[in-house]
């Protein structure tokens, strides 16, 4: 990755397909994405959107290079322009279900992780400071040295264990950042807190893109760029706030009452659906 400058990854036709369970006997596959094509770019959070089933995880799997073993990926992932391998430090990700040791508290949890994934010349004096600063920076202060919890062990609340496994994450300061609904289960107030924590990493310089499933209004308005997805297709790629005029341009206006998310998903399901009928 480029020091000092804007960072970027492109994905240019990028299709999977893994092979279908019911035609196994017959070798036929199961298409996930189409020829979907956009670029993520640093200082910039981009929101992946779209229905159940429409390809936002298989996406961030194919970027991130962590797809499974019986899916085929066909076309190109750019970094800065150039066809290159992943390192193990450039990039992570965030899975939705996270699963840590509950006895141990925040700062217990961050430190072993430090301890194992920098780099072994650092002193215990330097771990300390990341893991210190990773905390700040994820607003995980109040409850550092509280206990993650567990069945029996009263512990952290949700969205702190979303924070905390974000911090894991960024404790080797990666450039690219990929994370699959990281407000699935947190109340209106965390998730917000969530995205706005990523929205001040990626405006550091990072380049951090997320797959969400409905977020509100006010999360909406945190995202620099979007992209819909329906179908493993691209529906709308662009800045988040010119998507409303888009839509609006097709035919499909949001009122003016109505949460633009809620309205947009509906909306991917009737342009697709007028899609189709063009087709045939």
């Amino acid at each position: 990755m480029a020091v000092g400058s804007r960072n970027y990854i492109v994905w240019e036709d990028l299709s999977v397909q893994v092979a279908d369970a019911f035609g196994e006997a017959n070798n036929k596959k199961k298409a996930l994405l189409h020829a979907v094509t956009g670029f993520a770019q640093s200082a910039r959070l981009l929101a992946l959107l779209g229905p159940s089933g429409s390809g936002k995880t298989t996406l961030l799997h194919s970027l991130a290079g962590t797809l499974d073993a019986n899916a085929s990926m066909t076309g190109n992932i750019l970094i800065n322009g150039k066809k290159r391998k992943w390192h193990h430090r450039e990039i992570s990700y965030v899975a939705q279900e996270e699963t840590f040791l509950g006895t141990l508290t925040v700062r217990e949890t961050l430190t072993y992780s430090a301890k194992m994934r920098l780099i072994s010349k650092m002193t215990k004096e330097e771990i300390s400071k990341v893991v210190q600063q990773t905390i700040m920076e994820m607003g995980l202060e109040d409850c550092a040295d509280n206990h993650i919890g567990n069945w029996h062990l009263r512990g952290i609340s949700n969205g702190e264990k979303k924070r905390l496994a974000i911090g894991l994450e960024i404790l080797t300061q990666p450039n690219v950042l990929f994370l699959d609904e990281p407000t699935t289960g947190l109340d209106s107030a965390s998730a917000f807190y969530v995205i706005h924590s990523l929205r001040q990493i990626a405006h550091g310089g990072k380049i951090i893109m997320c797959s969400i499933h409905q977020p509100s209004n006010e999360i909406f308005h945190l995202f620099d760029d979007l992209l819909l997805l329906s179908g493993g297709e691209t529906v709308y790629f662009g800045e988040a706030k010119m998507a409303l005029e888009f839509f609006a341009n097709a035919g499909f206006p949001c009122p003016t009452t109505r949460n633009p998310q809620i309205t947009s998903f509906c909306n991917i399901i009737k342009f697709c659906n007028g899609l189709e009928n063009i087709r045939e």
